[in-house]
């Protein structure tokens, strides 16, 4: 495979990002471990995308320049439930497998659906866009499809949208297997947008969870391990 990645989609490690930010890995660790970071675990080691860590500290550095003197590693929005950011709807159970084109097609779907999205050509040509940077097929079977540029769509609530392949497809992954179960992060806003990242990684990164989401034979089925793994990670309904 061509690499495609630019110098500000590389891939990182934990060393580069701690030395980048200039704090210890530790620090960044539990950033990470907490979900205000965003970051996944390829083969037992955290990788980070550069322009989502610049994004991130960008959006910390203004954060820390409000005159309500927030600190700057802050969560960049209210630790929304994940249950109040999936519905029903836009759960798509049996994601055919194809080119990248046209299962980001059939993950827009449910947007274009409810309203969120007019125009679905042109939002799958943005998400292609971002792809053609470095895949966001993160490993271990899960992808995170997502806008380079998040605030170009004006959602007025977040969402995301979950789709399912059983057979799995070819996403280019960064450890070079089938994709099954993608998680695609929608956002008005680059703050809201980092913490639906940050949401996503904390909760998808158990692959014992991204093999039940797999196997689950119905939308409520889903519903309910994400129920369940939303608790375990100490979320409260309010």
């Amino acid at each position: 495979m061509v690499d495609i990645r630019t110098d500000n989609d590389e891939i990182m490690t934990l060393t580069e990002v701690a030395r980048h930010l200039k704090v210890s890995e530790k620090t960044v660790l539990r950033m990470v471990q907490s979900g205000e970071f965003p970051g996944v675990k390829v083969s037992n080691q955290w990788r980070f995308v550069r322009t989502a860590m610049e994004s991130w500290l960008a959006a910390r550095m203004r954060a820390d320049q409000e005159p309500s003197g927030a600190p700057a590693f802050v969560s960049p929005a209210p630790n929304v439930p994940l249950m109040r950011l999936v519905s029903n709807r836009r759960i798509v159970l049996d994601i055919e497998p194809g080119e990248k084109v046209d299962v980001l097609r059939q993950l827009v779907a449910p947007l274009h659906g409810d309203g969120l999205v007019e125009d679905v050509h042109g939002y799958v040509d943005r998400l292609l866009a971002r792809e053609d940077l470095v895949s966001t097929a993160v490993g271990h079977g899960l992808a995170i499809p997502h806008l380079r540029n998040p605030g170009e769509i004006a959602f007025a609530s977040p969402t995301i949208v979950i789709g399912i392949c059983k057979s799995g497809t070819d996403f280019r992954s960064l450890d070079g297997k089938k994709t099954s179960v993608f998680a695609m992060p929608c956002a008005g806003t680059e703050a809201m947008h980092l913490h639906l990242l940050a949401k996503i990684s904390l909760v998808f990164k158990n692959t014992q969870t991204l093999k039940r989401l797999t196997e689950a034979p119905t939308v409520k089925a889903i519903m309910e391990i994400l129920a369940v793994t939303d608790h375990e990670l100490g979320n409260q309904w309010h």
